[in-house]
């Protein structure tokens, strides 16, 4: 088990690797080229507001420390996926309402949570070419995963690959962002599907290198244990604090 400062640590990975992906996710918004921006701002606000409940204390309950980053990005947020995410980290709040610590048990119900706030705001369906087609897939394959009985490297492997593969996917859809003006996207990723994936490819990434900090076999992984990487991103070795044995 870990202190919540691993959630603070797993948005700030997700914003990282946002960052990363900036230029290629404005790139891909054929409309007004802002997509990258707009999620860095968002999660770096999300981030942000959830250190900021650490500090003061606030955070002894992740589900009050989420819903009132969910109320920060519903009122300071930008472009149409913020209120998307808002109704998502609300719904992941109340699933971890009264949870003091976070540990991997609680990251299923956090994913679930973000996937389903997204179903009820998205207002798209399934095949749309939206970001509903890379959460579904990926949180869903995680869950699956989890379902029957894989580890968590093997859950967590499984959904960094589909969040991607879900990403392209989009493509093939003629209507992906492109639906409010009638335009035919067929051919083109979708940004606000990309965003979502770099956002859980940042999430997935980090866990993994996490995991790689702590020995590689700590949670579940069918390989010999390794020893803990030397001592690198302060980031990945909070993560990786989400690995160590109980005890």
């Amino acid at each position: 088990m870990a202190d919540a400062k691993s959630l603070v640590a797993l948005f700030e990975a997700m914003t990282e690797n946002l960052e990363r992906d900036r230029p290629d996710l404005n790139q891909l918004d054929r409309d007004d080229g802002d997509s990258g921006d707009n999620m860095v701002n968002n999660f770096r606000l999300v981030t942000n507001a959830l250190q900021q409940q650490i500090n003061t204390g606030a955070g002894s309950d992740l589900g009050a420390a989420l819903a009132q980053a969910a109320q920060v990005l519903r009122d300071n947020g930008k472009g149409a996926t913020a209120p998307i995410y808002a109704q998502g980290l609300d719904q992941a709040a109340s699933n971890l309402s009264g949870r003091s610590d976070f540990s991997l048990n609680d990251l299923q119900p956090m994913l679930e949570g973000l996937l389903g706030g997204a179903q009820q705001s998205s207002g798209a369906a399934p095949g749309q070419g939206t970001l509903l087609d890379v959460l579904l897939p990926a949180i869903g394959a995680f869950s699956q995963a989890k379902k029957k009985g894989d580890g968590d490297l093997d859950a967590i492997l499984t959904a960094l690959l589909e969040a991607r593969r879900a990403a392209n996917h989009t493509a093939q859809s003629s209507q992906g962002h492109g639906r409010g003006s009638g335009r035919n996207t067929q051919g083109e990723i979708d940004p606000g599907a990309a965003g979502a994936a770099s956002l859980l490819e940042g999430l997935f990434g980090a866990l993994l290198k996490g995991a790689l900090n702590q020995g590689g076999n700590a949670a579940g992984s069918n390989e010999p244990a390794a020893q803990p990487a030397a001592s690198g991103n302060p980031i990945f070795e909070m993560i990786g604090s989400l690995f160590r044995p109980k005890g």
